[in-house]
């Protein structure tokens, strides 16, 4: 649909075809989600600040043009529709690319390096979040009365869950769960409230779940679990995935108490066998895992977590796209890291759109950064070959982001200006630098949902600094 120019600009612009075509500075628009948009700057920058998980517009944010040690950097605060507007007469000279630094009380700093393009919509994300929206979902699973007893030693589970949004990381994607009282032989017995079993005890399947907002699919993971003898002893149990059930189609708002959510088990005919093969793991990383995830549509994506695929590990059973799948798209997400309880560093492996009848590999990981260094409020790293971008976090001690770095213009060492007040506390801290593959992105011209949906890869490492 064309959009109507404001009548202010349509005048401007039907004056401009008889003057040699000039026409006005692009006009100020959000970029939902964020991103960059209308050519490169060239006297006029429109920014626009949001709330990375909200998405709500944050007034009386600041937004600062100019590199850390420019004495005529300009500063304005974001209007009440969380606009700062630069324009040549308050802010001459300006050009790009340039680097911006956004600010707002209860939030994370956030600067971009190089980057160009008359509108931005930069996203900042609050140092305390409120509680991610939930909503609370009871229901069963069909059939599951008529499945086999379990041999001894063993008993079936189903663990629900929902699918997660699109974001990786997501708040919304990691819910705690809460629990639930069952009787067995009259005695009250307190378990997972998100689990159905059987057993030579009992069989329950009215399970609760604590989900996200919005469109979605609840699905159980069906497995056996063994107790290896040593029913006293979990340590040493091992689970074997059976099968699954799903609902699709759903959707919850906030608060919201559904009951009577039906799953429907997959039947084994309707699964196969999905076989991943995977590269040498970078230098420095001993340890990977891999999944394969069904990418639903606007229902989310489902991660198929267990059995982890690895090394020795390729193949796994999955559901076939079809019957109420129908349509359904995989990807395969891998991670190579340190060891397994050593994250840094790390290279993940992202695959879209992947043949499930065919053998997918992984042939190459994302190299992160290297020499990474903090030095005199200076810092730098060695690029990674073959990343379309990179960035870094200002972290604590427990990894927790205190100030968000993008580097568009494929420098390698920056500062950053003094703030009031000063996020960066004193005392230990660490330099988080990110190399970032995203084939196709127009750096010039994006939206950030677009290029998280494009990701291949994303490699990480950092290093601990005194300040």
């Amino acid at each position: 649909m064309r959009r109507q120019l404001p009548l202010s600009w349509s005048v401007v612009a039907i004056l401009a075809l008889g003057c040699g075509g000039v026409s006005g500075p692009p006009a100020p628009h959000i970029i939902r989600g964020g991103g960059v948009a209308d050519g490169k700057i060239s006297g006029n920058l429109n920014v626009y600040v949001t709330d990375e998980e909200t998405r709500n517009v944050i007034s009386s944010a600041s937004v600062r043009v100019g590199a850390s040690s420019d004495p005529d950097a300009c500063v304005l605060l974001t209007d009440s529709t969380g606009l700062a507007k630069f324009e040549p007469m308050g802010c001459p000279s300006l050009t790009g690319p340039v680097t911006v630094t956004v600010s707002a009380t209860g939030y994370g700093p956030v600067t971009w390096i190089g980057v160009n393009g008359a509108n931005l919509t930069i996203p900042i994300r609050a140092t305390n979040p409120p509680p991610v929206d939930s909503a609370h979902v009871r229901g069963t699973i069909s059939g599951w009365s008529s499945l086999p007893q379990p041999a001894a030693n063993h008993q079936t589970l189903a663990v629900i869950n929902y699918s997660q949004t699109d974001t990786l990381g997501d708040r919304a994607n990691d819910i705690a769960q809460g629990t639930r009282t069952v009787t067995i032989a009259t005695v009250p017995v307190t378990i997972p409230a998100n689990v159905c079993v059987i057993n030579v005890a009992i069989t329950d399947c009215n399970w609760q779940l604590t989900t996200r907002t919005g469109a979605q699919a609840v699905y159980a993971l069906i497995a056996d679990q063994y107790n290896n003898m040593t029913p006293d002893d979990d340590s040493d149990d091992t689970f074997t995935v059976t099968g699954w059930a799903i609902k699709t189609g759903l959707s919850f708002g906030k608060d919201e108490d559904a009951s009577g959510v039906t799953l429907e088990m997959i039947a084994d005919a309707d699964a196969q066998t999905f076989t991943a093969t995977f590269a040498s793991l970078p230098s420095g990383m001993d340890y990977m895992g891999a999944f394969p995830a069904m990418e639903l549509g606007d229902d989310g994506r489902i991660p198929l977590v267990s059995p982890v695929l690895d090394a020795t590990h390729t193949t796994t059973r999955v559901p076939k796209p079809t019957g109420m799948l129908a349509g359904i798209r995989y990807s395969l997400i891998a991670q190579a890291q340190d060891a397994q309880n050593q994250p840094r560093p790390s290279s993940l492996a992202w695959l879209h759109d992947v043949n499930i009848a065919s053998t997918v590999a992984v042939s190459s990981w994302l190299a992160p950064p290297s020499s990474i260094l903090v030095n005199g409020g200076t810092y730098s790293f060695n690029p990674a070959a073959g990343a379309t971008l990179h960035g870094g976090e200002i972290q604590d001690a427990t990894g927790n982001r205190l100030w968000s770095i993008t580097l568009f213009d494929g420098s390698a060492s920056f500062t950053l200006p003094g703030l009031s007040p000063d996020p960066l506390p004193s005392g230990m801290l660490q330099f988080q630098a990110s190399s970032l593959s995203i084939p196709g992105i127009d750096l010039g011209n994006f939206k950030l949902d677009d290029a998280k949906d494009k990701i291949v890869g994303i490699a990480q490492d950092n290093v601990p600094f005194t300040r």
